[in-house]
């Protein structure tokens, strides 16, 4: 038998194992493990080896899966109700994105601090001091409605206008400037904020809401539920978090980025084995995300920075 023969006649069957794993999530004819005897212990067992992250089954096999088969995973849990087998969708993002905030802490301290909101603030304090400076020239500022001036704000107003816009921004990253927590309620958000970081929810919430949003305007013709559209978009940030991972470990901790192809391509996956679409559907509806969620990001900082610069000037007025 040639070499060819042989290796198509080892691959067939294997191959078709492959594809009954990914239909089913677990091979058919495996026989279970046999339970090991727990040791009797004295006293009161809480189960802390549940409780710790990737220790527990439904853990385990929802970061396999993720891997292997992360689509046929979302239909499991979405259109066939297998909602034992895994960590819930919230509950998967909590734990996928504060083990992650734990480990690039380590690895890369200070990333947090490497935004936009904070070039954001950044720019916000040299703006200040551009116009403190005395050299600076005092532009005014004027406001108008109708093609009628109202207000012309000068120089020392647009200064407290660039202030006013720097501060509402700070109050969402009170935690990590601590100088601009000067009152108590302040010092009491920023407690509430370092919390959170700490669980990694601003890594995720963000682009978790625009995802769902952008997931029930393309998966309304497949009948899927404003429910089954949060916990895919849940899965598909635990997918990305998985892939941040790896690229921290592949670039010796130098970079978490997803490139903007991969992503495509993780999506593509996922829609092709959720909802059981062809290449070019899948590919389609991909872009078609893709779209949809650039609009809706456009449109969320046309919103807030138009909401910033009309509430600063007014309150400059």
């Amino acid at each position: 038998m040639k070499l060819p023969e042989k290796l198509t006649k080892w691959l067939r069957p294997r191959l078709r194992l492959w594809k009954m794993y990914n239909e089913l999530g677990y091979i058919p004819w495996h026989k279970p493990r046999k339970e090991k005897k727990k040791k009797e212990r004295k006293g009161v067992y809480i189960g802390t080896r549940e409780a710790i992250p990737f220790m527990n089954d439904d853990a385990k096999r929802t970061l396999s899966h993720l891997l292997l088969r992360p689509g046929y995973m979302m239909r499991d849990y979405i259109m066939r109700g297998q909602h034992e087998r895994y960590l819930a969708p919230f509950t998967a993002l909590l734990v996928f994105y504060s083990v992650f905030t734990l480990i690039v802490a380590i690895v890369k301290p200070g990333t947090s601090k490497n935004t936009m909101i904070d070039s954001l603030i950044n720019g916000f304090n040299d703006a200040t001091a551009e116009i403190d400076e005395p050299s600076a020239k005092r532009d005014s500022l004027t406001i108008s409605f109708d093609g009628k001036s109202v207000k012309s704000i000068d120089g020392g107003s647009l200064k407290s206008m660039v202030k006013i816009m720097r501060d509402a921004v700070l109050l969402t990253r009170l935690d990590l400037y601590p100088e601009a927590a000067d009152t108590p309620w302040k010092e009491s958000l920023a407690a509430v904020e370092s919390d959170l970081r700490g669980k990694g929810i601003p890594l995720f919430l963000g682009n978790f809401l625009l995802i769902w949003l952008t997931m029930i305007i393309v998966l309304k013709k497949y009948k899927i539920s404003a429910s089954g559209t949060a916990a895919a978009s849940a899965y598909v940030l635990c997918q990305f978090c998985i892939f941040m991972f790896l690229a921290l470990l592949f670039s010796l901790g130098r970079d978490t980025s997803l490139g903007l192809l991969l992503m495509g391509i993780l999506l593509f996956i996922d829609y092709r084995q959720m909802l059981q679409l062809d290449n070019k559907k899948a590919f389609w509806l991909t872009v078609k995300t893709g779209w949809y969620y650039l609009i809706l990001l456009v449109a969320f900082y046309v919103l807030i920075g138009s909401i910033l610069i009309t509430y600063a000037a007014f309150k400059a007025l």
